[in-house]
C-alpha cells in the first residue's frame, strides 16, 4: 500500500466485523513495522521540521521560546522520535505543545510517553479530546487504542495555538475521525512566504459503513462539509500524515535547499486532490445508497 498525498490514509480490505473493526491483520503489521520504521530526521521549511517515521509523520515547529509538535506516531516510534528531534540539535523538553491531526493510534500512540517526557501541554480539538483521554478510537474505524493521556486545552473549529513566531490554527475537518484537524500556518523561508497545511479529510475510499454508522452518525453530513472547508484552501505545501509517496524524490532536495522548494504545490494540485476525495466518498455514497434500497 502506498500512501495517499492527503493524510487520509488507513485504507481497508479486510472487515473483522466480529471485533466491529477495519483494519486487516496486514494492514496492522505494515503500520506497526514498514511505516514505523526509523528515517533520518530533515529540515523542511521555515521552522518546521520531520521528525517521523518511514510513512508515518510527526511534524517539529521550533521557536527560540519553546516547540511545537505535531503527532507522536506509534508506540515503536516512540524513542526514535526524541531521537530525531536530538539530532538536529533540539531538546524533547523544550516541546511546551503537542498536538494531532486526528486520534487514531498510528498518530497519537506516542503522546501519553511524550507528554511524560517533555512535560508538554496537549491540545486537541474536542471530539478527538475525547478520545486521547479515554485511549479509545471513537472513530468509524474503532481500531485499537493507546494509553490515554490528559488534553490540557480543548479546541473549537478556528482556534489558533501560538508559541514564539508559530501560530497555527485548528480546522475542524471531521470524517476520518470525529475530531480531525487540519493544521494550517504561513512561514517564512529565504525570500518567500508560504501557507502550509497538515491536512486531514473524509477519510478511506472503503471499510465502515456511511449510512447508519452508529460510530459516527453524523459522517455523511461533516464529510461533505468537510469537503468544502477544504475545497476553500490554497496550501503551497502539504505536509501528509502519511508522507512517502509525497516526499519521494525530494528529500534530498530540501536537505539541500532547492528552489523552487521540492514540496511546493503545483497550480491546481490541491484542488484536483479535493475534488478526487470528493468524488470517491460520492461514488462509495451512492453505492451504499444503492444496496440500502435494494434490501
Amino acid at each position: 500500500m502506498r500512501a495517499a498525498t492527503l493524510s487520509i490514509v488507513l485504507v481497508t480490505s479486510a472487515l473483522l466485523s466480529a471485533q466491529g473493526q477495519y483494519i486487516g491483520v496486514e494492514q496492522r503489521t505494515q503500520i506497526f513495522s514498514e511505516f514505523s520504521r526509523p528515517v533520518e530526521p530533515f529540515h523542511i521549511v521555515g521552522n518546521i521540521h520531520y521528525v517521523g517515521a518511514q510513512n508515518i509523520a510527526a511534524y517539529l515547529f521550533t521557536n527560540p521560546e519553546g516547540h511545537i509538535l505535531v503527532d507522536t506516531g506509534t508506540s515503536l516510534m516512540q524513542a526514535q522520535l526524541a531521537g530525531n528531534i536530538e539530532k538536529l540539535g533540539f531538546k524533547p523538553s523544550d516541546i511546551k505543545i503537542m498536538l494531532s491531526s486526528h486520534a487514531h493510534v498510528d498518530h497519537v500512540q506516542g503522546h501519553a510517553y511524550m507528554k511524560r517526557v517533555t512535560g508538554a501541554q496537549v491540545m486537541a480539538v474536542a471530539e478527538d479530546a475525547k478520545a486521547l483521554e479515554a485511549g479509545t478510537d471513537v472513530s468509524p474505524i474503532a481500531w485499537e487504542g493507546w494509553e490515554p493521556v490528559k488534553v490540557d486545552r480543548v479546541l473549537r473549529d478556528g482556534d489558533t495555538v501560538t508559541l514564539g513566531a508559530t501560530t497555527l490554527r485548528a480546522i475542524w475537518t471531521p470524517g476520518h475521525t470525529p475530531g480531525c484537524t487540519t493544521w494550517t500556518t504561513t512561514v517564512r523561508d529565504t525570500s518567500r512566504s508560504y501557507n502550509v497545511i497538515i491536512p486531514c479529510g473524509v477519510g478511506p475510499n472503503a471499510g465502515p459503513p456511511l449510512i447508519g454508522n452508529r460510530q459516527h452518525p453524523a459522517i455523511v453530513e461533516q464529510s461533505l462539509s468537510t469537503v468544502k472547508k477544504l475545497r476553500a484552501m490554497n496550501p503551497d505545501i502539504i505536509l501528509p500524515g502519511h508522507p512517502q509517496q509525497a516526499f519521494a524524490g525530494k528529500i534530498e532536495g530540501m536537505k539541500a535547499g532547492a528552489m523552487p522548494h521540492p514540496l511546493l504545490a503545483a497550480p491546481g494540485a490541491w484542488a484536483k486532490q479535493v475534488a478526487n476525495q470528493e468524488a470517491n466518498f460520492m461514488k462509495r455514497l451512492e453505492a451504499e445508497k444503492a444496496r440500502v434500497s435494494s434490501r
